[in-house]
């Protein structure tokens, strides 16, 4: 089959490589679309560590095509997500933490910038029969988003501000407000991202190149105090910073972007701690992937996906993305 390599940097190579084979409880995907995740574009950038060489790609979606002893044959033809990673369901991670975090994590044989991929059978969740296979490929980032939403205590009436319209922050403004935030603002740059917030539930839409959040806040909260709920969906520190100097007395702000690892937090701590803000990080996609098709298949996700790209075209997707020029991008490795 057809893969592409990730060698360091910008630099891929689309390889020929053994097709997978199913082990005992595995299943063979063949990959309908896989997405470009923000942090594949920072793996290239060397914002997040990964080793090369190795294949990348963990939003997807396919048919299942093979099945390994103790899996029924039924499940061939299933339409599926592909969640990344699977979980032993008996480790302490598992048991204490999250599912996502496994310390026994079954292997994937490679991933998903590839037309095929052997997955634990429970890590192919069957889709239902209203989501199609490209839309399918967006569980991953939803799950990550519904997941840290799940994490905050949303008060009655609430106030809620998202910087960042990619397509984590449109997941986590649209559960936010189905969790009761009530006035919802999305911050964001650029303009094709900025106006899909509409789509996803924002109330105020917010050009940070043309007022200043600040304002923002002074014009929609109570005397200017700072939202109830603050979520940063970047990954850039003083991003965080300034949701959390936009965030009320007692209120709290969610990390749903991943930072560079050793980013510095570069807020005045005496006034966090001052007035008691609580700094939720949210990473991965928790225990709700399972639940996430049929939330999917709920929304308006029209023109979500900008684009999608052949395989051999991978590099030129991750650019894309990179330059926002575009929602989201995606792989259809078997195109």
């Amino acid at each position: 089959m057809k893969a592409q390599t990730w060698h360091g940097g910008a630099h891929f190579t689309l390889d020929d490589i053994p097709d997978p084979k199913p082990s005992p409880d595995y299943v063979v995907v063949a990959i309908d679309t896989t997405g470009i995740c923000g942090t594949d574009v920072h793996v290239t950038q060397g914002l997040f560590p990964k080793d090369p060489p190795q294949i990348l790609g963990h939003e997807s979606s396919g048919i299942i095509v093979e099945v390994g002893d103790g899996v029924s044959k039924d499940r061939i033809g299933q339409r599926v997500c592909v969640n990344h990673p699977a979980s032993c369901y008996e480790c302490w991670y598992c048991r204490n933490w999250s599912l996502c975090r496994c310390e026994n994590q079954p292997m994937i044989s490679n991933g998903y910038f590839a037309q095929y991929a052997a997955v634990a059978s429970r890590s192919a969740v069957e889709i239902p029969e209203t989501l199609d296979l490209e839309t399918a490929a967006l569980t991953e980032p939803a799950a990550c988003c519904l997941s840290g939403v799940e994490m905050l205590d949303i008060p009655y009436r609430a106030t809620g501000l998202v910087i960042g319209a990619g397509i984590m922050g449109l997941f986590t403004a649209v559960f936010l407000k189905s969790h009761g935030v009530e006035t919802l603002v999305v911050s964001e740059p650029v303009k094709i991202r900025r106006e899909m917030a509409k789509q996803f539930g924002a109330d105020i839409l917010h050009d940070p190149n043309d007022v200043p959040l600040s304002e923002v806040v002074a014009d929609v909260t109570d005397n200017g105090r700072g939202f109830s709920v603050t979520a940063e969906a970047v990954g850039k520190p003083e991003l965080v910073a300034a949701c959390v100097n936009s965030t009320k007395p007692r209120g709290q702000t969610l990390m749903i972007g991943v930072s560079p690892e050793g980013s510095p937090l570069p807020v005045d701590l005496y006034d966090m701690h001052y007035r008691e803000i609580k700094l939720i990080g949210a990473f991965r996609q928790g225990d709700v992937t399972h639940r996430v098709p049929r939330e999917l298949a709920k929304l308006n996700l029209e023109n979500v996906i900008s684009g999608c790209y052949p395989l051999a075209d991978l590099p030129e997707a991750i650019t894309a993305s990179a330059k926002g020029l575009g929602i989201k991008f995606a792989i259809k490795p078997n195109r």
